[in-house]
């Protein structure tokens, strides 16, 4: 597949919380995509002060581990075709970015994508004992592409997007090259919901914060 390009978007946390004004809440439903051992590649000596951008795409033993709505693991029926993202920084802050996830579903012909932007202020990168270093942030614009998401009945979200949410990065230990192979993501996307207002959608950020049980 060829690989996307993000481009940086000048747009922080609070602004876009304010264009959402009262239709967004983070009390929404929350469909959570989980792809494990992608290939993560920055520039060499890598730190919770980097400045630079973490290119994320598949390798062959990349995949969809799972997706959850609410908490709860779905049947998923549908694998992992292709992922392409780009998460710039900052000295250590999230300035912007973007991804898309590409799978295959199960008549082997289709394929359908959720494709989200990086909103720029929201998130850093830290670390995680055992598992090296997290990148975290908010999205915006989230969109899939159907009705129908490996197998998951994602009607609801397809019905409200674009769609704000989350992502967290994490289990990320570059070598000194810059460059992992076993690097996870897991991806939010909330139901927008007409109570709460900006603040509600600033509290998205707690997605971004805590890493949800692993599929």
């Amino acid at each position: 597949m060829a690989t996307k390009t993000f481009k940086k978007l000048a747009v922080s946390a609070a602004a876009l919380a304010a264009f959402a004004g009262a239709s967004v809440a983070s009390a929404g439903t929350e469909v959570q995509i989980d792809v494990n051992a992608l290939t993560a590649t920055a520039a060499p000596g890598f730190s919770t002060s980097y400045t630079g951008d973490v290119v994320l795409s598949t390798n062959v033993n990349s995949m969809l581990a799972g997706m959850l709505i609410d908490g709860v693991g779905q049947s998923v029926t549908g694998t992992l075709s292709d992922f392409n993202g780009t998460i710039n920084i900052v000295n250590g802050a999230v300035t912007g970015g973007g991804f898309s996830v590409e799978v295959l579903e199960s008549d082997l012909v289709t394929m359908n994508t959720y494709s989200a932007t990086i909103v720029a202020g929201s998130g850093t990168v830290g670390t995680q004992a055992g598992q090296g270093f997290t990148i975290d942030g908010l999205t915006f614009a989230g969109v899939f592409s159907s009705a129908t998401f490996a197998g998951v009945d994602v009607s609801p979200w397809f019905a409200a997007q674009p769609l704000f949410g989350s992502f967290l990065q994490f289990a990320f230990s570059p070598n000194v090259a810059g460059v992992d192979i076993q690097s996870d993501i897991d991806i939010y996307a909330t139901v927008p919901l007409p109570a709460g207002g900006a603040m509600a959608f600033v509290g998205l950020a707690g997605l971004a914060g805590v890493r949800r049980r692993s599929c």
